[in-house]
């Protein structure tokens, strides 16, 4: 059912749902004091529940934040614990990074992470296939919000709308930088894609309906 970068492999881009228009809405890079709060009322006033891929340090200073996305019915996953670029990396740090951020999740939902995004989309065989051993499902996108070629929030919202398909992952970030472009382009993201038909589901509604 799911829709791998290359046949066999660990990576999910897109999940094949039969033609149902469902889509998952994901965010990286935080929890952000700043930018994650606006994220989140966005979502509420929209009923809509989000993936949020968070970076480990992030949610060591930010932990109220964190249950905040899980108290509000948000999907929280691995991020990395300091987002280095793990391609530069030896297996151990790989390791470890993916570990100490599933640690700072689980000690405050009491839950552990199952699918992990390394950041900037930089990864090579031994960052999937120490995921896997961790037990994790790598998961990238089909379409992201931030692009070097939509300037305005209006044109980033527009992009997606016209590039979604029955099953895709958006990629927005809720950190690291300046996301007041993608806070703004959010409401106009979410009416784009329901207009069209689509509903924007968490990762593991995603998933479960490619399962149906």
């Amino acid at each position: 059912m799911v829709m791998n970068v290359e046949p066999g492999s660990n990576l999910i881009t897109r999940v094949d749902t039969g033609g149902k228009k469902v889509v998952a809405l994901t965010f990286d890079d935080g929890p952000d004091i700043f930018y994650t709060p606006r994220i989140l009322d966005v979502l509420r006033e929209h009923q809509v529940k989000a993936t949020f891929f968070v970076v480990g340090e992030n949610v060591e200073a930010n932990p109220e934040l964190l249950r905040q996305m899980v108290r509000e019915g948000h999907q929280v996953e691995n991020h990395t614990h300091t987002h280095p670029e793990l391609v530069k990396k030896g297996g151990s740090r790989i390791d470890e990074e993916i570990y100490r951020c599933e640690k700072a999740v689980e000690s405050l939902t009491g839950r552990k992470t199952q699918y992990f995004r390394p950041p900037k989309r930089l990864f090579n065989d031994d960052v999937v296939d120490i995921a896997a051993v961790r037990g994790y499902t790598t998961v990238l996108w089909t379409v992201g919000v931030e692009n070097r070629t939509t300037r305005v929030p209006q044109e980033m919202a527009r992009r997606v709308s016209h590039r979604v398909v029955p099953g895709a992952i958006i990629l927005a970030h809720d950190g690291r930088l300046d996301r007041s472009k993608t806070v703004e382009a959010l409401p106009l993201l979410i009416k784009g894609c329901q207009q069209q038909g689509y509903r924007l589901v968490t990762l593991d509604e995603l998933l479960s309906e490619g399962r149906r």
